[in-house]
């Protein structure tokens, strides 16, 4: 049958077609003559079919080797459109691109998603937003983005930029229970604590002036699993929480929340886009990429 038959075989099955001859055929393929002989019977045992009309002067197509020439010819100039097709697509952004974002990160990048559908129009983005770990290694995922490492052979990771960790409060809630001036003050204050996907909940971090770092494990008045409900809920007034700079957005810049003990922030771990192993990085993946590293530098 057709869908047996080897594409190689095909191909010098045309030259000889072509050429009239397993001779001229052989040496445009860089090939032997016995090889190129090889190949046509081997095609033609696939096929069950006679292609040629062998003599010792000269070869010609039988009718059924004409048939099969035009259907060969098709599908091999389908397969080369398909090449320049795939080859134009590494240089020019195209496609469907599939991204996983983390929650707390990811509303901030979708906010500015629409600059780089505008500026990439044959790209079409597909997004979801989780804090799963098991998520980002089971979806079929073209780029994941997550703060901190993720050890998983199946991914090569990218730095994007680097994070920090920021205590803050909404300007509403301090000026209700005033602004703590010291780290012991905390424990008199509302805590809003993160549990990661792992399910451990997250103490807040502080650098002390002999560059030491101090664990501290409030006593949270609320346990969030999402980053963005997290600040949703800072910004709202229900108490003061530790975060990540890049989950806050604009958030201070705007005013919507007040950070708190800036000259003890402690650096956090790297934001990073995780890209599938073992493939090329196609155009449009780049070109995400580089929209990253700018929303997020």
């Amino acid at each position: 049958m057709f869908q047996q038959a080897h594409l190689n075989e095909i191909v010098v099955f045309i030259a000889v077609a072509e050429h009239g001859s397993f001779t001229k055929a052989a040496a445009s393929l860089n090939s032997t003559k016995s090889g190129t002989g090889k190949a046509v019977k081997k095609l033609e045992e696939e096929l069950g079919l006679k292609l040629f009309n062998r003599t010792t002067r000269s070869i010609r197509l039988t009718e059924e080797g004409k048939i099969f020439l035009d259907a060969a010819k098709h599908a091999i100039e389908t397969i080369n459109d398909a090449k320049l097709l795939l080859n134009a697509r590494k240089d020019e952004p195209a496609g469907r691109l599939r991204i996983n974002l983390p929650i707390g990160i990811g509303r901030n990048i979708v906010s500015a998603l629409k600059g780089f559908t505008q500026s990439h129009p044959k790209v079409t983005v597909e997004v979801s937003l989780s804090d799963s770990l098991e998520d980002a290694i089971k979806g079929e995922w073209d780029v994941v983005v997550r703060i901190g490492e993720l050890e998983d052979s199946s991914f090569i990771a990218k730095t994007l930029c680097e994070s920090k960790r920021i205590l803050c409060a909404s300007p509403s809630y301090l000026s209700k229970k005033g602004k703590p001036k010291t780290l012991t003050e905390l424990r008199d204050h509302e805590a809003l604590v993160f549990r990661a996907p792992t399910g451990k909940m997250r103490d807040w971090s502080f650098r002390e002036s002999d560059g030491s770092i101090t664990e501290f494990s409030p006593s949270p008045v609320a346990i969030f699993r999402d980053g963005r409900t997290l600040i949703d809920a800072v910004v709202g007034g229900m108490g003061i929480a530790q975060v990540y700079d890049k989950a806050l957005g604009s958030s201070i810049q705007n005013g919507e929340v007040i950070e708190l003990f800036p000259d003890k922030v402690v650096p956090g771990p790297p934001v990073s886009a995780l890209i599938p192993s073992g493939r090329a990085m196609p155009a449009k993946t780049r070109v995400f990429i580089e929209f990253l590293k700018n929303e997020l530098g």
